[in-house]
């Protein structure tokens, strides 16, 4: 094996454009959450909703558990939009393959 083919092997995972494009909008959508969360509230907030939706469904392992920690759901956000982004790129490569 020539080493671009390694090279091709570990950028694989996220190779093609559309899971880059939704693994970019989750980093932005977790920040955000972070950046609203450390603001201090009178009532509230609903800032986590977005991105769990969006990360949805494997993010749907928050509510699984009972007493979430922060660091437990941006860590289970984290994960769901790599594994999101890992099918994106799966389903992508699919598709264009069968296009010729």
């Amino acid at each position: 094996m020539s080493s671009v083919t390694g090279v091709q092997k570990l950028g694989a995972p996220f190779g093609t454009w559309p899971a880059r494009l939704y693994l970019a909008v989750a980093a932005a959508l977790i920040v955000w959450l972070a950046v609203v969360s450390s603001q201090p509230q009178e009532d509230a907030s609903f800032a986590a909703v977005i991105p769990v939706l969006f990360t949805a469904p494997t993010s749907m392992l928050i509510l699984a558990v009972p007493d979430v920690s922060v660091g437990w759901l941006y860590a289970v956000l984290g994960a769901s939009a790599m594994a999101n982004a890992w099918l994106i790129d799966l389903v992508w490569r699919r598709l264009s393959s069968r296009r010729g």
